[in-house]
This record gives structure tokens, sequence and C-alpha cells, in this order.
């Protein structure tokens, strides 16, 4: 009998290491992926910073027969939006102006309105100027550059953003793509983590979150405790990504779930290494 529950506790041990392995795998494959994510969410931000410095705020692009919705500043405030006008280099060019209203950010004068190209514009480039009638400002805003453009992959072959001009994507909606995988991956690297935090723990063992000192002798901080059978004084082994012992400690402070060890170690102990409750 005592050999039958001797297997069985065996063969429950190798599934437990089994099971560990995959988890360990494809957690640490998940959080390559959430990492890649990341990083392609920067370049994606970085790409339509870059973009946007590149091109002036007041180039609009835009297709014969398309509107375009557009804002912009104004050199002094006014009370209704039949007090502006605008002026284009084309007959083709029509401005409709919605509202005016403050800035968003530094809450200066602006307007909103809507560019409609008729359908007949030849392409090339075009000037739009916004103003208050019967006003002369001291220093007139920049006229709009309008670019009007033959088909849209003209168009896209012109921004200055890569992404923008290889997919007709935009960067900002690109960036924006890959939030959602990101909290996916990194929630899988959550759940898989405290997975496998039970199952190391179900064979007495637990990573280091912890660790406080430096070579010789160190403090670390594990997830074992009473629970687990670990009381002040308890002995635990120290083992590296390689199952390698390398060191020994002596629990000095122990929570039903969590223990503090003071570790005597000729090598350096690192977060995520293990420690083992067995001697043996």
């Amino acid at each position: 009998m005592d050999r039958v529950l001797d297997i069985i506790s065996s063969g429950h041990r190798y599934l437990s290491v089994a099971s560990l392995d995959q988890i360990s795998r494809r957690r640490n494959l998940l959080g390559k992926m959430g990492a890649c994510c990341c990083l392609l969410l920067f370049l994606a931000l970085l790409d339509g910073l870059v973009a946007r410095f590149r091109e002036p705020p007041n180039l609009l692009k835009i297709l014969p027969g398309e509107s375009l919705e557009i804002n912009g500043p104004l050199e002094d405030e006014v009370e209704d939006v039949r007090e502006l006008t605008y002026a284009g280099s084309s007959p083709h060019l029509h401005l409709t102006f919605e509202a005016a209203h403050k800035g968003y950010f530094l809450g200066g004068d602006m307007w909103r309105g809507q560019l409609k190209v008729d359908p007949q514009t030849p392409p090339g480039e075009y000037s739009l100027t916004v103003g208050i009638r019967g006003k002369t400002p001291p220093k007139p805003l920049p006229p709009y550059q309008v670019l009007v453009f033959a088909d849209p992959g003209s168009r896209q072959k012109s921004y200055k953003s890569l992404i923008n001009s290889h997919t007709g994507l935009s960067p900002w909606a690109a960036a924006a793509g890959f939030l959602p995988a990101i909290l996916l991956l990194f929630g899988g690297v959550f759940l898989l983590s405290q997975k496998r935090e039970r199952l190391l723990a179900g064979l007495g063992r637990a990573e280091i979150y912890r660790v406080a000192g430096g070579e010789g002798e160190c403090v670390i901080s594990f997830g074992l405790g009473t629970d687990h059978g670990l009381q002040p004084g308890s002995r635990v082994r120290i083992l590296d990504d390689q199952e390698h012992e390398v060191g020994t400690g002596e629990v000095q402070e122990s929570t039903a779930t969590d223990s503090l060890a003071l570790v005597q170690s000729e090598q350096k102990i690192k977060p995520g290494y293990v420690v083992c409750r067995r001697l043996d």
C-alpha cells in the first residue's frame, strides 16, 4: 500500500512539474508578445509625432468632391460665425463655418467648419484665408495650404507618416489598436503567474519577489508561509533558473502566505529565483 501511495505521489508531482513547465513557457511567450506590442505602440506614436512635426498644421490634403472638417485659430473673439469670412485662390473651394469656440488646450479663440471641394477641381495646391469681416489684423494668420490630389493613392504616398503612406492607416489608430492586445496579453501573463504560484506552492516552492542586500548575505521575500509549513527558524534552499542550488536561508518572519528569510550565498540572489522548503 505504501508503495502504491509513493507511486501516486510521484505521478502527481511529475504532472505538477510538467504543468508548471507548460505554464512557464506560455507565460514567457505572452510576456514577449506583450513586450513586442508595447514596442510597436511606441513606434506608432513616434511615427505620428515625427509626421506631425514634418508637416505644417495649416496643411490640408483632400480629393475632388470630398468634404473635410477643420478647425482654425482666430485673431479676435467673435459672437457669431456670420462675422467670419474666407477667401480662396480657387472658386472650387467652399468653406462653411459651423461654430466659434475656445481652444481645448490653450483656450484661444477658434472656429470650426467644413471645407468642400468641387468634384471638377483640378489637382494642385490652393490657398485659403480665414478672417473677421471689417477687421484687418496687424499680424494676419498664415493661410491654409489646400493640396488637392487626383486619386487616393497619390494622397496616401504624400503622407510623412510611414504607417500612413504604406498602409493608409493613421499612426494614431494603429497605436490605439495595440492597446487591447497589450491589455489582453499582460492580463494573460498575470493569470498564468497566479496559476504558476499556486502550482509552485503545492510543490513546496515559491518565486522570490524581493531581494534586499547584496552578495554574501541578503533578505528575501517569497510566497510561502505558515499555511505551507514554514515558520521562523525553518530552513529553505535557493534554486536558480537552471534548478541549481545557489544558497540556503533561514526564515526570520512568516505570515500565513509569505515569509522573509536571511540567505547566505556566494552568488548574487535575484528576484525570480525559487525557494524550496525541503532540504532533502
